[in-house]
């Protein structure tokens, strides 16, 4: 959430200048196995982001995806914070120079919750998440890249709001926020570079919004972490 890190330094500065911090819609990172091989493993531990994902045969993998972000002002005033789990699953395959592609498809709950000036206003709202990614990437032992266009929808139930003006409401597109389903295009880049079991991830992608019915979001994709690969092929 950088722009949402942005916004809450100019909250502290500018009471009234704060309409675009309340951030409902975040994008994860990212989940790009590449898996290799039948039972082959792979877990990642990056920024706001845990991702699992393994192989059950030949050429089907799952992915289980975990997300929480939580900003807090400095003088505590003002809290948005965004939380989802997902689950997917996949077919995968490789050449024999490990050109690897790969296509995912799943669903997963997704929540958000912002309250500012002590509570007295609240936003909370549910929703489901149904993505579908196809990438295409190289593989080695010592390095990784992954190239992923990410399609993803969400769509909102009926939120919980307090303290918020009729005006405030629809500035923020709370009024509006579970009336249609939201699309986004989101391509990701991935690079992973270590030694066979564990590489240093790092990850940078955009998220596009689709749809013509507006909320406010945040367009950056972006992650630094580790990834640990439990696998025999690069011991061969």
């Amino acid at each position: 959430m950088k722009s949402l890190h942005a916004c809450a330094a100019l909250l502290t500065l500018i009471a009234v200048s704060i309409t675009s911090c309340r951030t409902v819609y975040a994008p994860n990172a990212v989940n790009a196995p590449l898996l290799q091989e039948k039972g082959e493993f792979k877990a990642t531990v990056a920024t706001n982001n845990i991702q699992l994902a393994g192989a059950v045969t030949e050429h089907v993998g799952v992915m289980v995806n975990g997300y929480l972000n939580a900003y807090t002002s400095d003088d505590k005033s003002f809290k948005n914070n965004g939380k989802g789990g997902e689950i997917g699953i996949g077919y995968f395959g490789h050449t024999d120079q490990r050109l690897s592609y790969e296509a995912y498809a799943g669903a997963g709950f997704y929540n958000v919750s912002i309250k500012e000036s002590n509570n007295t206003k609240r936003f909370d709202s549910d929703a489901m998440k149904y993505f579908v990614q196809p990438s295409i990437g190289w593989v080695n032992p010592y390095f990784e890249v992954a190239l992923t266009p990410r399609l993803s929808m969400i769509k909102y139930k009926m939120p919980d709001i307090a303290g918020y003006s009729s005006e405030e409401s629809a500035a923020n597109y709370f009024n509006i926020i579970d009336q249609k389903m939201y699309a986004f295009f989101e391509p990701a880049l991935t690079l992973r570079g270590g030694y066979k079991f564990v590489k240093l991830q790092l990850q940078y992608g955009h998220s596009f919004k689709l749809s013509k019915n507006n909320i406010n979001n945040d367009s950056d994709i972006g992650s630094i972490g580790l990834i640990f690969d439990i696998a025999s092929w690069y011991k061969n």
